[in-house]
Formats: C-alpha cells, sequence, structure tokens
C-alpha cells in the first residue's frame, strides 16, 4: 500500500458542466490548474461535486483529469453510494484511474445499523488492500455518525483505513476521535467553521467547500498555527468564516456562484440543482462582500 500523508488545505471540488449540463473535463483542469498554487490536495468527486449526479464513467474521467493537473500532490477521490458492491466498484475505478486515496461517505439513505455500516467499510477496504482509505463522518446528511468506537475496530482491522473527514462540526467528536485513535490516523476536518479548532484539537488540515474560494486566506489560517501565531490565525479564521456561512447554506451553488463572481465560469448545476431559490439576492451581495474582505 502506498504511504498518503496529508496536511493543509484540500479544496472540495465543483464539478464543471457544459450548458448542456455535460461533463466539463477541460473546466475541471482548469480548475485544478487555477487552485493548485495555493492548496496542498485535491478532493474530486466529493459532495461539493454533486456526486450522486454523476454516473461511474464520470467519475472515472473527473479523477484522472484531477490527476493529470495535480502535479503530484494529493488527489482524494470520493467513491461513496448506498451498496457496497457499488462502492467496492467505484473504489477500484478510483485506484486505476490514479487517485491516491478514496474518501468514502457512510451509506446514506438506508441506515444500516452499526453492525452494518462496519462491515460494509471493512468489505470495501478488503476489496482494494493496496489503496488507502478514508472514513467520511457527515452525519447531517446521512443521519448517524460513524461511532467512536466503529472508527477505532476498523483501524485496528483494516490496515489501508488510515483516516477521516469529519463533517459534523462536532469539536468534541473530532477531538474525541483524535483522542482515542492512533497518531498516525489522519484526521482532517470538513468545515471552514471549526477549521481552527479542529487544527488545535489534532486534525491535520482540512478538506474544505470554501477552499474553491478562498484558499489562500485558509492557506494562511494553517501556516500561522502552525508558527504558533495564534491571534493572526484567530483574525484570519475570522475572515474566512463569514464566506464559509455562505457555502454551508448553498453548498456547491455557492461555490460555483462564488466563482463565477471572481470571473470563473464553471457551467450551470446539473438538474434537479439550480441557482434560483439558492440564496437571496441580499445574500449573494453578502456573499461579494465576504469575498473581497477575505
Amino acid at each position: 500500500m502506498s504511504k498518503l500523508s496529508l496536511s493543509g488545505v484540500i479544496p472540495a471540488l465543483i464539478t464543471p458542466y457544459l450548458l448542456d449540463e455535460s461533463l466539463d473535463l477541460a473546466g475541471m483542469r482548469r480548475l485544478v490548474r487555477h487552485l493548485a498554487p495555493d492548496v496542498d490536495g485535491f478532493l474530486v468527486n466529493g459532495t461539493t461535486a454533486d456526486f450522486p449526479l454523476l454516473t461511474r464513467e464520470e467519475r472515472r474521467a473527473a479523477i484522472a483529469a484531477v490527476v493529470a493537473e495535480a502535479d503530484g500532490k494529493p488527489v482524494l477521490a470520493g467513491t461513496g453510494g448506498i451498496a457496497t458492491h457499488e462502492v467496492i466498484t467505484l473504489t477500484r475505478d478510483a485506484y486505476e484511474a490514479g487517485a491516491s486515496a478514496a474518501l468514502i461517505i457512510a451509506p446514506y439513505y438506508l441506515q444500516p445499523s452499526v453492525h452494518g455500516m462496519t462491515r460494509h467499510y471493512a468489505d470495501v477496504a478488503a476489496a482494494v488492500p493496496e489503496f488507502p482509505i478514508l472514513l467520511y463522518n457527515f452525519p447531517q446528511l446521512v443521519g448517524q455518525p460513524i461511532p467512536v468506537k466503529t472508527v477505532q475496530e476498523l483501524r485496528a482491522t483494516c490496515p489501508n483505513i488510515v483516516g477521516m473527514k469529519d463533517t459534523s462540526g462536532d469539536i468534541a467528536y473530532l477531538l474525541h476521535v483524535v483522542e482515542q485513535l492512533p497518531a498516525d490516523f489522519q484526521v482532517l476536518a470538513g468545515r471552514g467553521t471549526v477549521f481552527l479548532p479542529a487544527l488545535a484539537s489534532g486534525a491535520v488540515g482540512a478538506i474544505l467547500a470554501c477552499a474553491n474560494l478562498i484558499p489562500t486566506r485558509w492557506r494562511q489560517v494553517y501556516r500561522d498555527f502552525q508558527a504558533g501565531d495564534l491571534n493572526a490565525a484567530r483574525a484570519g479564521q475570522y475572515r474566512g468564516q463569514r464566506v464559509t456561512r455562505f457555502v454551508g447554506k448553498g453548498g456547491s451553488l455557492a461555490v460555483r456562484e462564488g466563482l463565477r463572481m471572481q470571473g470563473l465560469d464553471f457551467g450551470p448545476p446539473r438538474r434537479p440543482l439550480t441557482m434560483e431559490g439558492t440564496l437571496t439576492a441580499g445574500e449573494l451581495v453578502a456573499l461579494r462582500t465576504a469575498l473581497e474582505q477575505a
């Protein structure tokens, strides 16, 4: 199994589309080139990419496009789904497409038992033992958290489960994971609003949707924290989280609109998502102001 070492700021990329809502691979590569100088890796086909709207073939093509432009930086691939057999297939695809690791959200909609969730992850890890895997805790979307005891069990029994993205926003949960897991288990925050507290709690970095918009701000927060300048880190956190709040409400649509405000158009969302009804006119004005201030 290849060694995976993550740190710093990793944007959760949106999925660019052409006007007919077909996948825009040239746009994907353009987005990666735009962000590359200011980030420490990339996540493709994650929640911000609206991955349930993508076909298997599109997901594989998107990974290959990002890998081609990543210049050696880690490329994480979201391979989440509901059925275990589907996730195994998607995870193998990600490995073959050149991703550095898979990020796998807990099975959603059906809300399996803890036993079912544990077996799901263990079966996927066993199917691709040479490929690093990150658990993805997002209880607000899944309907339940990944219990800390489950994380411990999976880390102890599956050598290629090497870390976790926690998007719960629950610092107490993240602290518990860091406390109970070995020091080499890499925990990354998934919400910009708790980036600095997560770093202080032991996270190695963050995978953030808002890093599509203000990557330099978050990278500076990370560097200030590493340098021990907490006053500067706090000031940067406050500026950055103003943008994050809009992304938290509007998701990928807010990111897409924010990029357009910065002169970067990556096409319309894929239906049933629409820009209309996501953020009010007042919120769009406030988003623009937050971007300028950040």
